[in-house]
């Protein structure tokens, strides 16, 4: 027991356990600050997400067009004029589709844009 005590007062021992502590006590610090910025960002996240569920009528307002879109192609009074629809579509200009294309990538999310352009390639 003696000698334990003898090895507390040696001035490496001393610097070593200062060194030790003082690591562990910047890894806990560390630590804090890191779980203190990811509880922020998600917090920033959350806000975010509120912020933009505000616009998301549009969502849904782009939703109904196409799906009426759709439809209007399976019902026969209607299949006439889809049809000359896409014939004048034909003759749109690229920057039209361009237009379309950030629209709705605006709306949905470029992502999904990008991954559907990619497989059609």
């Amino acid at each position: 027991m003696i000698q334990f005590l003898g090895l507390l007062k040696n001035p490496l021992t001393k610097l070593i356990a200062e060194k030790t502590i003082g690591a562990v006590s910047h890894k806990l610090k560390k630590d804090a600050i890191i779980r203190e910025k990811e509880i922020q960002n998600a917090q920033n996240i959350d806000l975010q997400s509120l912020k933009s569920s505000d616009n998301s009528l549009k969502d849904e307002w782009l939703v109904i067009v196409f799906s009426l879109i759709f439809v209007a192609h399976f019902v026969p009074p209607l299949q006439e004029a889809m049809l000359r629809g896409w014939e004048i579509l034909e003759l749109a200009s690229d920057y039209f589709w361009i237009i379309i294309l950030t629209i709705v990538g605006g709306s949905f999310g470029s992502s999904g844009i990008t991954k559907f352009l990619k497989k059609k390639k």
